[in-house]
C-alpha cells in the first residue's frame, strides 16, 4: 500500500460568499468535471453527514464513488471522505479550503490517500483531475 499527500491551489475571481454558493451544492462537480463525465446523486447540500454518490464515465468503463461529508464549515472548508473509492484508491480523504482574496477567492484542494500504486502516479493523475477541473472552473465563471 502506498500513500501520499497533495495539494492544489485555484484563485477564482469572484467573492467567497458567491464561490461557496457554488461549491456548496454537491450536484455543481459534475459542471467542474471535464472528463471523465460525472452523474451526481446523493444529497445536493454540503453539510456534515451528507452522502454524496458518484458514476464517472470513462466511455468504455463507469466506476462507482462513494463518499461521505464528515466536517464543515460554512464559507471556509469542508471534507469529504470515501466509503467506496475505485481503484487505485484504497482510503480518500478531501478538504477543500476557501479563503478570501479581497474581490477574488483561493480554493485550496488538500487530499490525503492511500492507493495500490505507487504515490508519484497518483499524485501525476490528481495534478491532472485539478488542473483540468481548473479550466472548467473558468468557464463557469461567473459561478
Amino acid at each position: 500500500m502506498f500513500k501520499g499527500k497533495f495539494c492544489f491551489e485555484t484563485t477564482i475571481d469572484k467573492p467567497l460568499n458567491e464561490v461557496w454558493a457554488f461549491f456548496s451544492k454537491n450536484t455543481n462537480l459534475a459542471e467542474i468535471t471535464g472528463f471523465p463525465k460525472v452523474k451526481v446523486t446523493g444529497d445536493q447540500e454540503v453539510s456534515k453527514g451528507a452522502r454524496v454518490n458518484l458514476e464517472l464515465n470513462f466511455v468504455v468503463l463507469t466506476l462507482t464513488w462513494k463518499a461521505r461529508i464528515i466536517d464543515e464549515k460554512e464559507g471556509a472548508f469542508f471534507t469529504d471522505v470515501a466509503e467506496k473509492a475505485p481503484f487505485p484508491f484504497r482510503i480518500w480523504t478531501h478538504t477543500h479550503r476557501f479563503v478570501s482574496e479581497g474581490s477574488k477567492t483561493k480554493m485550496v484542494d488538500e487530499v490525503e490517500f492511500s492507493s495500490w500504486i505507487p504515490a508519484p502516479i497518483i499524485k501525476l493523475m490528481l495534478y491532472g483531475m485539478f488542473f483540468d477541473r481548473k479550466k472548467q472552473i473558468k468557464k463557469h465563471e461567473p459561478l
